[in-house]
């Protein structure tokens, strides 16, 4: 499949961490939108002109392959390209990259086109897709789905409610906060000393300002190598989103 590349750098600095001294998986998933944000700019079909049609873009799944999370103050490299195309969908992309050219992580991801004021997805714009250069296919690649919590598994829960400043421009929750929802759930102690291999979620509805998040995890299973978790974030037991996430030891600063 092909697309139009497009590249930039980025130098890691505090605020991209946390205390492992590595950059979070929330700020990763920030510069990535960034860098397709940055190339829509390049292309002439940034937000200002997306927005001229009333839509916007909005990510309906993405599904993260990470081998290893920088560290602060190196200088990384984004990759993101539009691949592929039907009526309703877009696959994207991404990779991050170290100085030397060893991958980070890859990621692929899913798109659609939500109008403003219904909060609907609906077809695809050929004045907004054209640019990119991305392959017009019957279906594209289809994600795997994240398996469902069960009723009999116990979970741990938080709720987080959503204010002002979780909002981007768009008017709906920054793609960076479901992650930190639905990792900041798990305790300290682990999110010190694991990180995440694959990270595979699935948005299935558009969670508000006002909402008041639950978010729920269960380890599925644990190995001397790997530990599974689920994942989802309900509003009134409704089901918002879902993740499933393999994570592997490492050695705390």
């Amino acid at each position: 499949m092909a697309g139009k590349r497009f590249s930039e750098k980025h130098r890691l600095v505090y605020y991209d961490g946390d205390r492992t001294y590595h950059a979070s998986i929330p700020m990763l998933v920030n510069l990535m939108v960034l860098a397709s944000e940055d190339q829509s700019e390049e292309l002439g079909v940034g937000t200002e002109e997306v927005s001229k049609y009333g839509v916007g873009w909005v990510v309906t799944q993405y599904l993260m392959t990470i081998n290893d999370l920088p560290k602060i103050g190196l200088t990384i490299e984004l990759s993101t390209e539009a691949t592929a195309h039907n009526k309703f969908f877009c696959e994207r992309r991404f990779s991050i990259a170290d100085e030397a050219g060893n991958s980070l992580l890859e990621a692929n991801s899913n798109f659609v086109l939500m109008n403003h004021k219904t909060r609907r997805m609906g077809k695809l714009i050929p004045e907004l897709l054209d640019p990119y250069g991305s392959d017009e296919v019957k279906r594209i690649t289809r994600l795997p789905r994240v398996p469902k919590i069960t009723d009999d598994q116990g979970t741990v829960s938080k709720e987080y409610p959503v204010r002002y400043f979780d909002l981007d421009t768009n008017g709906h929750v920054n793609n960076s906060h479901y992650f930190e929802w639905l990792l900041d759930v798990l305790p300290a102690e682990f999110l010190q000393t694991h990180i995440p291999t694959r990270l595979n979620i699935q948005y299935h509805k558009e969670i508000q300002y006002g909402h008041i998040v639950k978010s729920e995890v269960v380890k599925t299973n644990e190995t001397d190598t790997e530990i599974n978790t689920l994942h989802k974030m309900t509003v009134n037991g409704e089901i918002y989103c879902e993740a499933e996430c393999s994570w592997k030891t490492v050695t705390a600063n």
